[in-house]
């Protein structure tokens, strides 16, 4: 709001000075954006006896003075005189009156009657504010208001109000004498709700007839009582049908609870006319003013309910009614209001409010307390049933005890309906009204961990699934969600699953629903895992990450048994959809479990190619690792060979073995002849690699330049996208910011379509970088802002350090020197907390390195010694290690990075002869360390190797003639061992 006038005037906040300003200002608001001429303001701001001699002068300057308090666009001149040039927003007067209704509309009366008292009073803003004044000041309140409204009208034009506030008239005398019955009122909270409560008081004012629709244990009854206690209808009746057993006697029930005549005969049932009777009358009943009626658990007599609420509501025109069910009434009048389980936070609240209330006191470890929410799914009434626990054990014992949570879950409040007192009895609730085969099928679906599709439960349930499924969801034990693309997935809570699971069990049926989950599994995991690799890539990588949860516990089932021909099966596809997603820890950590399941396996032929697919996928995975099966997997490989039927699976298999321990690497170079083009890009991926991690970028780059010319684009994108994001890597070792760049456009885009959720914040954070060396300080902030608002699906490996390390670079350029070393320790700290299937955790890991040398480099340059000497100290210790043999791999490119921190510090803070440091930095230089970031800029360096010694970087590269990091181990580990 920039201009108020209605209390004080004012303009974004400020006063703006002058009574003739606030007259004219005022003026132009009342005008409501049209002009008003200059004759009609300075009548408004001088008045009509004190009209100063020059009238358009003396308005001028009071419309400058307007405009230097305001803007100077604030206020137009044209032909018609002068107007505000405002939004409506921009005005409090302008903006009361449809604020005001918007929250009057949304019962939100409190906030609304001070603003609609400011508006102009039309039929609509006053019925508004009646029904406001009415909920906030009284019903007395509201019709005093009417009546003077009326006798105004009278007086001045001799007319009565319109029909619809002749209504609202009518309703607010009726109100000033309400009818409620069946209302209850609840002595503890409802927590969560309120959402749900304004968006429900909308429904039922915009339909005839709304249904809260959801499986028990979710509040429906509660809410609906909430609604009913707080309804503007002057009339309001609650029926309970729980204790209603026959849909013959509904009727008779409502009448009843009415006070309708005749609605109990001595019968046990009326009689088919005596219902048509009881019905007719139960219309007249409601009909004497604007009701509503609440029918409670309607779900066992859905087809009755739906019956007599279709009558009324064509009999009675001011009927509202409100239902809750587990099932919809399926009537043309019926607005569905389906009711979600409770938010984490909301039921973390309610599980502490109602744990304390049992035990004033007791501690609530967040933890515990959300992993009990989530497991309950976010019931009210499992949490609450949980939560009074307390009484007898801790929160961590309620938690563990959970895995049988329906013996756990019993005996809560007293005074609840029996089938709100065990969890168990809430499902059984729902459960007895299932036919036998709706019961099988439920059974049999809760065998799916992360819900399922319609073709998938067809496939275990049979061509008449469907049909069973709509009956599942029609009784809320089944959601169903829009998955995009037209398609959708059915999902229970866990609470039903689990009731499933133990029926299953219970019924002997599990090992047939296993099979068949199996059976679908494989046949899913066959047909999409294949076109991982194919022009279909994004659609196959969509369908495996939809039914990812449901594949791995099929593969888990199939490892424990173990069942050969699935587990390659399963894994020929997930394996295939991990790696491309960068999910390689997953890989590794099933390298044990596949061997124990196949090591005595021998596949026959229509199994070999997954085989195949299974053990290279393994290998290229754990390249990076130190695992003992190893050897072992290569070896069952060998077994195998490379004749697979697919010539990329040829290809991988083939470049994977030249590749393996103990072979001469001259076999990977000869791939470089082969004819399959899809071989020699592989091999030169790999060749790629091995030339960057020898200290050999210039070689990495020209590799992975020609491997993108050899790549056969029908396997997807993702091959392109990966080289260019490697390239994008390696150009960045050199600072080249414009190739580097490219690369990553180029790249990021499929990494993030495909899910490669690590990978691409790694090139985000690396883009970042790029800005901060171009001088645009605002794009690198944008990205880093674009990172951290990227839900994470896992756990990045080594992304939050690498997006912290961009965030001190960035903070460095800025110039605040404080933050930016500040988030540099706090990069180094978080790399070290990264652990590795198959790589030992000690300080001697690429990225505690990389994360230690930035540190080690920034404080160097621009901070403390103390605050990153224990940084320095550690690298100083290490580096020897990463050259001595006893790491699994030489990285010199780490090695590299590892000498400049030294060789900067030593530089920087002088605790070395300058011909020491210099030549340290030299070799780092030589090991072909990554010189991207701004901190390990060698352009710097230089600057102050020079000041200390003059020439003397050029003499000591001359030194080392044309050697390399290979070539140059044992000076470096006699360098070390002389200066620490």
């Amino acid at each position: 709001m920039r201009l108020t006038v209605l209390e004080e005037v004012t303009w974004d906040g400020r006063p703006v000075p002058g009574e003739r300003t606030h007259a004219l200002l005022r003026a132009l608001v009342a005008a409501t954006g049209r002009p008003v001429s200059d004759a009609r303001l300075v009548e408004e701001v001088w008045g009509i006896d004190d009209v100063p001699a020059h009238p358009a002068k003396a308005l001028q300057v009071v419309v400058s003075r307007a405009r230097s308090a305001t803007a100077a666009e604030a206020i137009s001149r044209t032909a018609g005189g002068y107007r505000l040039d405002l939004g409506p927003e921009d005005v409090d007067a302008w903006a009361v009156r449809p604020l005001g209704l918007r929250l009057a509309a949304e019962h939100r009366y409190d906030e609304a009657l001070p603003l609609l008292e400011r508006a102009e009073h039309d039929d609509e803003v006053l019925a508004a504010l009646l029904r406001a004044e009415a909920a906030v000041r009284g019903v007395p309140t509201a019709l005093d208001r009417y009546e003077r409204h009326r006798a105004d009208l009278a007086d001045r034009l001799g007319v009565d109000p319109g029909p619809a506030l002749q209504a609202l008239h009518l309703e607010l005398l009726a109100r000033d004498r309400p009818v409620r019955s069946g209302i209850r009122h609840y002595a503890s909270s409802l927590v969560g709700r309120d959402d749900d409560l304004r968006a429900l008081r909308s429904a039922v004012e915009q339909h005839r007839v709304v249904s809260i629709l959801g499986p028990g244990g979710l509040g429906k009854t509660r809410l609906a009582q909430l609604m009913a206690a707080g309804a503007d209808q002057p009339v309001v009746h609650v029926v309970e049908l729980v204790g209603v057993a026959d849909p013959a006697d509904v009727v008779g029930e409502v009448g009843s609870v009415l006070g309708v005549r005749d609605s109990v005969t001595g019968r046990r049932v009326l009689s088919p006319a005596q219902r048509s009777d009881v019905r007719t009358r139960i219309a007249q009943h409601l009909d004497t003013a604007p009701t509503l009626l609440v029918i409670d658990n309607c779900e066992h007599l859905v087809a009755a309910v739906a019956d007599l609420v279709a009558f009324l509501v064509a009999t009675v025109p001011t009927l509202r009614v409100l239902t809750t069910t587990r099932a919809p009434l399926a009537i043309a009048a019926e607005q569905v209001f389906p009711l979600g389980r409770l938010d984490p936070d909301d039921g973390a609240r309610l599980f502490r409010e109602r744990a304390e209330a049992a035990r004033p006191g007791v501690a609530t470890p967040a933890e515990a307390v959300d992993r009990i929410v989530r497991r309950l799914d976010g019931l009210p009434l499992a949490l609450e049933l949980a939560a009074v626990k307390v009484r007898a054990m801790s929160v961590d014992d309620i938690d563990r005890r959970l895995e049988d949570r329906f013996a756990l879950l019993r005996g809560g409040d007293r005074t609840a309906p029996d089938r709100h007192q065990t969890l168990l009895a809430v499902i059984e609730w729902s459960w007895v009204l299932l036919e036998e085969r709706e019961q099988r099928a439920l059974r049999t679906l809760s065998v799916f961990h992360d819900g399922f599709t319609a073709d998938a439960a067809t496939s275990v349930l049979g061509a008449d699934g469907i049909g069973t499924l709509e009956r599942l969801v029609d009784q809320s034990l089944l959601t169903v969600t829009d998955t995009g693309g037209g398609g959708v997935r059915y999902r229970m809570l866990e609470t039903v699953r689990e009731f499933g699971r133990t029926r299953l069990a219970e019924v002997g049926e599990e090992a047939a629903a296993r099979v068949a989950h199996r059976a679908w599994a494989v046949a899913f995991a066959r047909e999409h895992g294949q076109r991982i690799f194919s022009l279909d890539q994004y659609d196959a990588i969509d369908r495996m990450e939809a039914e990812e949860n449901n594949l791995a516990d099929a593969l888990r089932q199939a490892l424990a048994e173990p069942a050969p021909e699935a587990v390659v099966t399963l894994f020929a596809g997930l394996g295939a959809y991990w790696s491309l997603r960068g999910d390689h820890a997953r890989v590794i950590l099933l390298v044990a479990p596949l061997l124990h399941a196949l090591r005595d396996w021998t596949p026959p032929a229509e199994h070999a190619d997954e085989a195949r697919a299974t053990w290279s996928m393994a290998l290229i995975n754990s390249s990076m690792a130190s695992l003992p099966e190893t050897e072992e997997v290569f070896a069952l490989l060998r077994a195998l060979g490379p004749d697979a039927s697919s010539p990329a699976l040829r290809a991988m298999v083939l470049v994977t073995l030249a590749v393996g321990p103990g072979e001469d690497p001259a076999v990977a170079r000869s791939l470089l002849d082969d004819p399959d083009p899809q071989v020699r890009a592989i091999t030169l991926q790999w060749l790629g690699r091995e030339a960057e991690n020898a200290g050999d970028p210039e070689a990495a780059i020209e590799h992975g330049e020609q491997a993108l010319t050899l790549v056969d684009d029908a396997q997807g994108p993702w091959s392109r996208a990966i080289l260019h994001a490697q390239l994008a890597g390696l150009h960045a070792q050199f600072g080249k910011a414009d190739a580097t760049e490219a690369h990553l456009r180029q790249a990021l885009p499929v990494l993030w379509r495909i899910g490669a959720e690590d990978d691409a914040l790694q090139c985000e954070a690396l883009l970042a970088m790029v800005a901060v060396k171009e001088g645009d300080l605002e794009e690198a902030e944008r990205v880093i802002a674009r990172i951290d608002a990227h839900p994470r699906r896992t756990t990045g490996f080594g992304t939050a350090g690498t997006v912290l390390s961009a965030r001190a670079e960035l903070a460095l350029a800025c110039g605040d020197v404080t933050e930016g070393l500040r988030l540099a320790r706090e990069a180094a700290q978080e790399l070290e907390t990264i652990r590795f299937p198959g790589v030992p955790a000690t300080d001697a890991t690429p990225w505690v390195v990389f994360g230690r040398s930035i540190a080690v480099v920034a404080h160097a340059r621009y901070g403390e010694a103390g605050e990153a000497q224990g940084f320095h100290d550690e690298l100083a210790a290490v580096v020897p290690r990463l050259l001595d043999g006893t790491t699994p791999w030489v990285d010199y490119p780490v090695v590299g990075i590892a000498l400049f921190a030294l060789g900067s510090w030593g530089l920087h803070r002088r605790t070395q002869p300058a011909d020491d440091a210099l030549r340290l930095l030299v070799l780092a230089d030589r090991f072909a360390y990554n010189r991207f970031y701004p901190t390990l800029s060698w352009n710097a360096v230089v600057d102050a190797a020079e000041s200390a010694a003059p020439g003397g970087l050029a003499r000591l590269a001359a030194e080392y003639g044309e050697r390399r990091g290979p070539d140059l181990k044992e000076e470096v580990r006699a360098l070390l061992e002389r200066l620490y």
